[in-house]
C-alpha cells in the first residue's frame, strides 16, 4: 500500500506537471517556455549549454569565437572537489542549464529597434497596425530599469576592462532572447484587443510559432548578425503561415550595446549561474500620455489579491498575495492616469505593483511557490470620464471591461519563468478624492497552457499623488 508520504509526493509531482496548474509559479503562459536547450550548443565566444560537451571559457576579445578547454573544470562548471567556483573574469553564460559556475547579474546597457513585416489580404503589418505597432524601439540601462529588473542582462564574472568585448557580446545573446520572448507577448496582445481585426485567427499560429520556437529565434539572430559590436543588425525569416506571407523579424540599425553596469553598493549584486535571471521581464511599449493632465501616484498601503483557478487533483487552485507600498529592488508600485480638463476622455497610462514576498499557490493538498510576481499594465488603457447629467459633477473615471491588457509575471524554482497576458474581466472604477485616488476592486483573468482561466482580483486600493 503506498504510503501517505509518497502518496502526496506524486500528488505534488502531478500538480507541477499539469499545465493547469500554479498559474504563475508551476505553468506556464499558454504556448511559451524559457528559452533554453537541453542540447549541447555551442555560442559564438565558447559558451556551452550542457554537461554534454567538454567545459569551455569564453576567451576574451575572441571575435570569432575559438573555444579553449578549460583543464580544471568538471561539465558541470565544478571543482575538481564538486564545489562551484567563480566565473574567471572573461568567463560569461546565457543559457547554461544545470549546475555552473557563479558569476555576477550585469546590467546591459544600449538601445533595440526591431521591425516585423508581413503580408496578409493585401496588407503589410504596417498597414493593419501602423509603423508604431510594427517598429519598436527600446531602451535599456539603469537610469531606465532598475537593476533587479534589467531587461537585458550578462552574466559573467568579475569585471575588467580588458574583456569589455566579452560582455557585449553576451549582453547581445540575452537581447536576442528577450526580443523573441517580448515578440511572442506582443502579438498575443494585438490579437486579444483586435488589432488585428478579421486577421486575428491568421495571425494567431505564428504568435505560438514564435513562442514555441525561441531557440530558433535566438539561434538565427545571433547567425544572421551581419554588424560588428557595438552595432548589432540581424534577422529571423519565419517564412509563410497559410495567407499571412513573408514574415521576417528584422533588427536594424541604430541597435547597439553600450556596456554593462553594477550598483554601486557590492552587497545589492545579484549572483547567477546564466541569464535567465530576467525572462520574466518583456520589453515594454513606449508611449506618450494621450490626455493633456498627467497625473502619476503612489499605492499608499499593500494592495491584497487573490487568485483563483481551474480545480487540479480534487481541488481548487487558489494563492494570496501583498503588493508592497514601498519600493523595492524591482521599483515603485505606481499607477498614472492622463485626461483633458475639458472632455470626457481618460486614459489609464500605468499600474505596476510587486510582491517581494513568496507566493504559495495551493490546491490545498500540493503547493509551489512563485517568487518575484509582479504585475504591469502592458499598454494605455482608454476609458472616460463619468458625469452627473444634470450638475456635470465627476462622479469617477472608468476604464470598460476587455480595455486593459496587463503582463503577470513570477519566478518558480523548478519551472523558470512565467509570463500570462491578462485582460481585465470587470470595468475599472476609479475616483479623485483630496491629494489621492481610489481604485475599486476589479477582476483580471488569462489562460493557462491547458486553456483553463484564472482570476486575479485586486482588492479596493488607494493612491497618494
Amino acid at each position: 500500500m503506498m504510503s501517505t508520504r509518497a502518496h502526496a509526493h506524486l500528488q505534488r509531482v502531478s500538480l507541477a506537471a499539469s499545465l493547469a496548474a500554479l498559474a504563475i509559479g508551476g505553468c506556464k503562459d499558454p504556448v511559451t517556455k524559457d528559452p533554453s536547450s537541453i542540447d549541447c550548443t555551442q555560442l559564438e565566444g565558447g559558451e556551452q549549454e550542457t554537461g554534454e560537451c567538454e567545459s569551455t571559457n569564453a576567451t576574451a576579445g575572441d571575435e570569432t569565437g575559438t573555444l579553449e578547454t578549460g583543464g580544471l573544470e568538471t561539465d558541470t562548471g565544478e571543482t575538481g572537489d564538486g564545489t562551484p567556483k567563480q566565473m574567471a573574469s572573461d568567463e560569461c553564460h546565457h543559457n547554461l542549464s544545470g549546475p555552473g559556475d557563479i558569476g555576477i547579474q550585469y546590467q546591459c546597457a544600449g538601445e533595440l529597434h526591431a521591425r516585423l513585416d508581413f503580408s496578409v489580404g493585401g496588407k503589410s503589418c504596417a498597414d493593419l497596425l501602423g509603423a508604431g505597432w510594427c517598429e519598436q524601439s527600446n531602451y535599456f540601462d539603469e537610469n531606465i530599469q532598475p537593476y533587479a529588473a534589467a531587461e537585458v542582462i550578462a552574466c559573467c564574472g568579475k569585471f575588467d576592462y580588458q574583456h569589455t568585448d566579452v560582455y557585449k557580446r553576451y549582453c547581445a545573446y540575452d537581447m536576442y532572447q528577450q526580443l523573441c520572448i517580448t515578440l511572442a507577448e506582443r502579438l498575443q496582445a494585438g490579437v486579444n484587443d483586435g488589432s488585428f481585426g478579421i486577421f486575428a485567427k491568421k495571425v494567431a499560429p505564428i504568435q505560438v510559432w514564435i513562442a514555441q520556437n525561441y531557440k530558433e529565434c535566438f539561434d538565427s539572430l545571433l547567425n544572421n548578425n551581419s554588424a560588428k559590436l557595438p552595432q548589432v543588425v540581424s534577422h529571423w525569416t519565419l517564412g509563410d503561415f497559410g495567407d499571412v506571407t513573408g514574415v521576417v523579424v528584422s533588427v536594424t540599425t541604430p541597435t547597439k550595446i553600450d556596456g554593462v553596469s553594477l550598483p554601486k553598493d557590492e552587497s545589492e549584486w545579484i549572483s547567477c549561474t546564466n541569464a535567465q535571471g530576467n525572462n520574466d521581464q518583456i520589453f515594454e511599449d513606449g508611449h506618450t500620455p494621450n490626455g493633456g493632465i498627467f497625473v502619476g501616484v503612489d499605492l499608499a498601503v499593500p494592495l491584497d489579491a487573490d487568485l483563483a483557478g481551474p480545480s487540479i487533483l480534487g481541488g481548487a487552485v487558489t494563492a494570496a498575495a501583498s503588493f508592497d507600498a514601498v519600493c523595492g529592488p524591482r521599483g515603485c508600485p505606481a499607477a498614472a492616469f492622463s485626461y483633458d480638463a475639458n472632455g470626457t476622455g481618460f486614459t489609464l497610462e500605468e499600474f505596476d505593483v510587486f510582491e517581494d514576498d513568496a507566493v504559495v499557490i495551493t490546491n490545498g493538498v500540493a503547493s509551489l511557490v512563485a517568487e518575484r510576481v509582479q504585475v504591469r499594465l502592458w499598454k494605455q488603457a482608454l476609458g472616460y470620464k463619468v458625469i452627473e447629467p444634470t450638475t456635470g459633477h465627476v462622479l469617477g473615471y472608468e476604464i470598460p471591461e476587455g480595455a486593459a491588457q496587463f503582463v503577470v509575471s513570477g519566478v518558480d524554482a523548478a519551472e523558470g519563468s512565467n509570463r500570462f497576458m491578462a485582460i481585465n474581466s470587470t470595468d475599472i472604477w476609479l475616483t479623485r478624492e483630496p491629494s489621492a485616488w481610489s481604485i475599486d476592486s476589479f477582476d483580471v483573468e488569462f489562460e493557462d497552457g491547458s486553456g483553463s482561466s484564472w482570476t486575479l482580483t485586486f482588492g479596493d486600493s488607494r493612491w497618494v499623488d
